[in-house]
């Protein structure tokens, strides 16, 4: 069997409608429709399945052996399109088992994804998350077509145009192994300028934010080391006689914190907000605000978990 056009799903409903109740007037009823409405209906869909999908016995209409074979995929047809219809107006995190793709930096994600797992599993422990990398000019495409429910990441021309929550924004601090020769509690910009550099960024080239701030006063650091990950940048500078620049919530390694020195940057960076991005389209959707929220609270709030660490690649 093959269908003329593609079939208004108003009809699927009109075809359940009589199939269950066995007659025109029924179905009527049931749908707050006219009888002469629903008998429109049929007839569209007669000539549609060119079958005569329900014939007369009595005052009754008996269903043809097509419309008793299309019955139950109709039937879960439109149970689905229900259902899909009810969550999207509403969430309940205790019930749901929704899938919510995040968009985080790989830095980002090792700091706190971990975090926000469990903040959601303590309230929604059938809903299910993922942690996805993306490229900052393909951010709003992926919030606009559903490949990103939500991201987190740091202002940028990426993000005109979604809709932003402003996080706290934070410092930027340099690390050094403890027994570092040349650094010993503090550091001063020649000194600074003077060592090597390991950088953590998933990008292949460019600098950072300290690097753009150095430029504007006719400086440039020497980076020696670019990785991928900042926990490879930590193991390098716990190792070597390199410099590791990053914000003060990355330097919460889990490594062993005798092995390092934290210090104050000797110079001034601005501190750079973090933002909790999705698209307008999403405004309404009450699983992304609930999400929101929970987001929120794993990032503004780590005094809730010990092992909470807000962060963002940078």
């Amino acid at each position: 069997m093959k269908l003329k056009s593609r079939i208004d799903l108003n009809l699927l409903a009109v075809f359940d409608a009589i199939y269950t109740r066995a007659g025109v007037t029924q179905a009527a009823r049931h749908l707050h429709l006219t009888q002469s409405a629903v008998s429109h209906a049929l007839n569209r869909l007669r000539r549609e399945f060119d079958d005569p999908l329900f014939v007369r016995s009595g005052n009754a209409l008996v269903p043809t052996a097509l419309a008793r074979a299309i019955a139950a995929p109709v039937q879960q047809a439109l149970r689905g399109m229900e259902t899909a219809l009810a969550s999207a107006l509403r969430f309940d995190p205790a019930t749901s088992t929704r899938l919510f793709r995040i968009g985080l930096r790989p830095t980002a994600e090792a700091h706190l994804f971990a975090t926000l797992v469990r903040h959601v599993a303590d309230r929604a422990p059938q809903v299910r998350l993922a942690s996805l990398n993306f490229r900052r000019s393909d951010l709003a495409h992926l919030l606009a077509t559903g490949g990103l429910d939500l991201a987190l990441d740091i202002p940028g021309p990426h993000s005109a145009g979604l809709c932003a929550d402003t996080l706290a924004a934070e410092e930027l601090v340099v690390v050094a192994r403890r027994d570092h020769p040349q650094v010993r509690g503090g550091i001063d910009l020649a000194t600074y300028l003077a060592l090597d550099h390991v950088i953590a960024s998933p990008r292949p080239t460019g600098g950072s934010t300290e690097d753009e701030a150095l430029a504007a006063q006719g400086h440039a650091r020497r980076i020696r080391i670019r990785c991928q990950h900042v926990g490879t940048a930590w193991r390098v500078v716990a190792a070597t006689d390199m410099l590791l620049t990053l914000s003060r919530t990355h330097a919460t390694h889990p490594g062993d914190p005798a092995a390092i020195q934290i210090l104050p940057l000797p110079f001034h960076v601005a501190p750079r907000p973090r933002q909790l991005l999705w698209h307008e389209a999403s405004d309404g959707d009450p699983g992304i605000t609930w999400l929101r929220g929970v987001i929120h609270e794993a990032v503004m709030n780590p005094h809730h978990d010990p092992d909470a660490a807000s962060s963002f690649s940078r």
